[in-house]
């Protein structure tokens, strides 16, 4: 395999990390960047989780900073390691800092002709899929229902694949330290020529750990449909899976969600934003759960490649009776200022 295709198997494995990293050091075949974003996040109207907001507002800011490097072993075999870590805001209103950086992303590997093999904490293979819908401000909601198909997820071994620059695969398995608790993927994403890209995954693990050994299990599947074409792009993933409790089935529940989202961008850098997202629960007895239902709304502009402002209007309707908001949800209203690095 040539060189060109050995190293779109690597990107593939480092799509986390900052397309607008600086290298700062080249030598030998060895490369290492550094990235990150400074970002303001403001809530205005109601907390972005539905939740009344008191004051004037709800402050979400955060700081990334990330650091990959890739070494040329052969004409055939490429070194990587990728490293992310994120610091919030502390209480806004006691003005205290938070002085914790909060680890994201952690792994090294090895790009072959064959693909591309990471060890550390990582996504798991659903989530490339969720991410086709993952172009707003609170999108990418249909990866939150069970570790096995989530983002970050520790002990992850994984494979990506980049076959034809048409189909990347990426299988996992997370190998945890305690009893059952074991867990596993595969997914693909495949492009046509014509803009339209199809994505399907599978994850699956055991939940020894909350559950108690050879207790418990979960399962999701999960479909993405995009399409894109000029400044227009709209996509859709759907999901369902369930957790399952062996021992005593109290805690049994399907889960479904749905996400939609779309956006258009016009050649002065300003683009628009719609997304509609709705994640449901039901209980073994029957009962059901909201966990997410809202519209968003959202203009973005790219003032250059770097840095960005935005407003997204979150239309929350989550009710009392079937979330667990012990109101009706409010409407959330978030300013943004963004920097890349």
């Amino acid at each position: 395999m040539k060189k060109a295709v050995l190293a779109s198997a690597v990107v593939a494995a480092m799509a986390s990390g900052s397309t607008l990293a600086a290298e700062v050091y080249s030598k030998d075949g060895t490369t290492l960047k550094v990235g990150g974003r400074a970002e303001f996040r403001g809530d205005f109207q109601g907390q972005a989780s539905g939740k009344e907001l008191d004051g004037t507002m709800d402050n979400k800011s955060r700081f990334r900073l990330n650091v990959g490097g890739e070494t040329q072993i052969s004409d055939n075999l490429t070194g990587f390691g990728f490293y992310e870590a994120e610091q919030s805001v502390g209480n806004s209103s006691g003005n205290d800092g938070n002085k914790e950086f909060k680890q994201r992303y952690m792994y090294a590997g090895i790009g072959t002709q064959f693909g591309a093999f990471s060890f550390g904490k990582q996504d798991t293979a659903n989530v490339q899929v969720s991410k086709m819908t993952d172009i707003g401000t609170h999108t990418n909601t249909n990866k939150d229902f069970i570790s096995a198909g989530d983002e970050q997820v520790n002990n992850t071994i994984k494979y990506t694949g980049d076959f034809m620059d048409a189909l990347v695969v990426e299988a996992d398995f997370v190998a945890s330290d305690e009893k059952s608790n074991n867990a596993y993927g595969l997914s693909g994403i495949y492009q046509l020529p014509i803009g339209l890209g199809i994505g399907l995954g599978y994850s699956a693990g055991d939940l020894g750990e909350t559950l108690g050994q050879d207790n418990g299990s979960s399962s999701q599947l999960i479909g993405g449909l995009s399409y894109e074409i000029g400044s227009f792009y709209i996509a859709g993933s759907y999901t369902q899976g369930d957790i399952n409790d062996k021992a005593t089935g109290a805690d049994a529940k399907e889960f479904t969600g749905t996400e939609l989202a779309g956006h258009y961008k016009f050649g002065n850098g300003f683009r628009v934003i719609a997304a509609y997202a709705k994640s449901e629960e039901k209980a073994d007895n029957g009962d059901k759960t909201n966990t997410n239902d809202f519209i968003e709304l959202t203009g973005r502009y790219d003032f250059n490649k770097s840095i960005r402002a935005y407003a997204t209007y979150k239309i929350n309707n989550l009710k009392a009776d079937s979330s667990t908001l012990a109101e009706d949800a409010d409407n959330s209203l978030r300013l943004g200022l963004r920097y890349n690095f």
